[in-house]
């Protein structure tokens, strides 16, 4: 189970990875259709006397364009980063929770040797309160054996 979340978390943040990249591409041509459209639009405005800007727009939308791209790059560090720690604290409550359910198996397995031994120790006692009492009743019993024999002699040498 462990390993399917590590590899849905992988695979999501393969999907993050993708996406701002795309994101990235996208912003970066739009910055540069955005630019040429600028240059072209500086050029024409040149032709009827206006002052020709078009070395100017080129410094600005890159840095933009560099802006976004270091940006979206410590973005996505930030999400590597983040999964690799949620992924660490996985493995080590996953590890937590397996040392605990040994210990309590460990702990019920000693309960039930302690539960184990004294019923055997109470069964012990009871075998041995039995017999004890067995004895007695048997000896009660040839003891009244006895005592009712001698009384049918004595009764029938009255008769």
């Amino acid at each position: 189970m462990e390993a399917r979340s590590t590899q849905s978390r992988s695979h999501a943040a393969n999907l993050a990875d993708i996406f701002v990249q795309g994101a990235m591409r996208i912003v970066d041509m739009q910055a540069s259709a955005a630019r040429l459209f600028l240059q072209t639009q500086s050029r024409s405005a040149r032709m009827f006397g206006a002052p020709d800007w078009s070395h100017t727009l080129n410094g600005p939308s890159e840095q933009v364009s560099q802006l976004f791209t270091t940006g979206a790059e410590q973005a996505m560090n930030l999400i590597r980063h983040t999964n690799e720690t949620i992924s660490e604290l996985n493995e080590q409550f996953s590890q937590l929770v397996q040392n605990q359910t040994a210990q309590i198996v460990d702990e019920m397995r000693t309960g039930m040797k302690q539960v184990s031994r004294k019923a055997e120790e109470s069964l012990g006692q009871l075998r041995q309160t039995t017999n004890a009492a067995t004895r007695q009743a048997q000896r009660a019993s040839r003891e009244l054996g006895e005592n009712g024999s001698s009384k049918r002699r004595r009764q029938s040498k009255r008769r």
